[in-house]
């Protein structure tokens, strides 16, 4: 019970407990009469329960008022990181459907940033920023409990991931305006939620198949900083809620193993020759209770090097079999589909540095831009969220399609096509702060932030949370 609903208890309960004492007493005083004491307990306790009602009421209002403003903040959330307009407004049409009695004037909404500060040292993990959110650089960080936050003001160009959703409510008293109290108060009641990583690991489970790009365009040093994005989705992910798969770009043999430390590990590129059998997920869903059933990460969100998928992104080769863009996708929905958890969210993430490309193995209508969009369409269709990542694309980098929609037309077009819910920002500045599922990377570590903020944007949704 609130503060202010135990000082209206408390002191209608104490008017009505004087009132019956001054009954007593002038009832003794008048020589005592046994209905004139039974009528006055009788009004006391009648004053009480009556009271009780309205407690009762204002009771109820307060829990109203609660739920509404939870509601209303985590459907806020949906819209964030990247139109806080949008999240104001549907967050306040969600808390008045849930209390239409509440007065608009007595809701507020505003915004904060929330990084990790996942080494309990009292500072934020500014490596959070900007693909979590960024506050600017008038930020004010308060940290407690694993997490750092700060205030976030959409309107001067922040990126918040954080709603905030505060109401109160005023309850017309019935049977205490007869003690001169004629209504009660809530108290401002506030909700906040988080869409995204939130300061830490996400909590909701995820199946994911992430295809990395290993073809003859990728030089040693993008190699080297996919294998680093691909440790980054692991490090942040927790085995026993998302497994992940890898698939890879072109496939893999399914005879020779990796050697050395990162054996039995399968992810050698085949050949064109041996294409017609070659596996494009050598390495099938893993984590705690998945088809692989290891754990690629400890507890302290350090690597599982002795893990089959960790083993793998350490180990693959550059293939020589071309581009395709759509069988990759093809091989992942029907895994998925086939493996996944029933309660879990699905997704694809697929990384390419170009534009499909025919090199002689396999079947050449699979190496069109068209070919690509239709095995992502067919991938959302069966609820897969697909995620598509573009490293160095450039407006160079044309569809090979000679008839068809695509003919001519931009590579990053058809990664915004493939993607769920996206549109082709040209593979600007704005790509990766648009919010949907197509992002771009110049050619740099920059990819590993890519490559965690889809598969947090995958795995966390919109969560309460309690600010420090």
């Amino acid at each position: 019970m609130s503060g202010n609903i135990r000082t209206v208890w408390a002191s209608s309960r104490s008017a009505w407990l004087r009132r019956a004492a001054w009954l007593l007493e002038r009832a003794r005083a008048d020589g005592g009469q046994a209905v004139v004491l039974g009528a006055a307990m009788m009004a006391a306790l009648c004053g009480v329960g009556a009271l009780t009602v309205d407690v009762g009421l204002l009771v109820h209002e307060r829990v109203t008022v609660r739920n509404a403003v939870e509601a209303g903040a985590l459907a806020g959330a949906q819209q964030l990181p990247n139109n806080a307009a949008s999240a104001d407004t549907i967050a306040r049409q969600y808390v008045l459907d849930n209390a239409p009695e509440l007065n608009p004037a007595n809701l507020s909404v505003s915004f904060r940033c929330v990084v990790g500060d996942r080494n309990h040292d009292g500072l934020p993990d500014l490596g959070d920023i900007p693909m979590a959110c960024d506050p600017g650089g008038n930020a004010s960080w308060t940290t407690g409990g694993g997490i750092s936050a700060s205030l976030c003001i959409p309107a001067e160009g922040d990126k918040c991931n954080v709603i905030v959703v505060s109401a109160s409510n005023t309850v017309d008293f019935s049977f205490a305006r007869t003690m001169g109290i004629d209504t009660g108060t809530t108290g401002t009641i506030t909700s906040a939620a988080c869409r995204g990583v939130c300061g830490g690991p996400p909590t909701g489970p995820v199946d994911l198949v992430l295809i990395i790009d290993r073809t003859g365009s990728m030089s040693a040093a993008d190699i080297t900083n996919a294998r680093s994005a691909a440790g980054a989705i692991l490090g942040l992910y927790d085995p026993s809620l998302q497994w992940v798969a890898l698939g890879l770009l072109g496939p893999s043999q399914t005879g020779t193993s990796c050697s050395g430390a990162n054996s039995p590990a399968k992810a050698k590129g085949a050949s064109a020759a041996q294409y017609a059998t070659a596996n494009w997920i050598p390495v099938g869903l893993t984590g705690i209770g998945a088809p692989v059933n290891q754990a690629y990460a400890h507890a302290d969100h350090t690597l599982d090097t002795s893990s089959t998928i960790v083993k793998a992104i350490n180990c693959f080769d550059t293939s020589s079999t071309g581009t395709n863009l759509s069988t990759p996708v093809l091989q992942a929905k029907n895994y998925l589909l086939a493996n996944g958890r029933p309660n879990a969210k699905k997704g694809i993430i697929i990384e390419t540095d170009g534009s499909p490309n025919y090199s002689g193995a396999g079947n050449a209508a699979d190496y069109t831009c068209a070919a690509a969009n239709t095995q992502a369409q067919a991938a959302k269709t069966a609820g897969i969220e697909v995620f598509t990542i573009g490293f160095g694309v450039g407006a160079s980098d044309l569809c090979p399609d000679s008839t068809g929609f695509y003919h001519n037309r931009s590579v990053t077009r058809l990664l915004a096509d493939m993607a769920t819910s996206s549109t082709d920002d040209g593979c600007t500045a704005a790509e990766n702060t648009d919010g949907d599922h197509f992002f771009c990377a110049p050619k740099t570590s920059q990819l590993a932030s890519i490559f965690q903020s889809a598969a947090a944007t995958l795995a966390g949704g919109a969560r309460l949370i309690a600010l420090p």
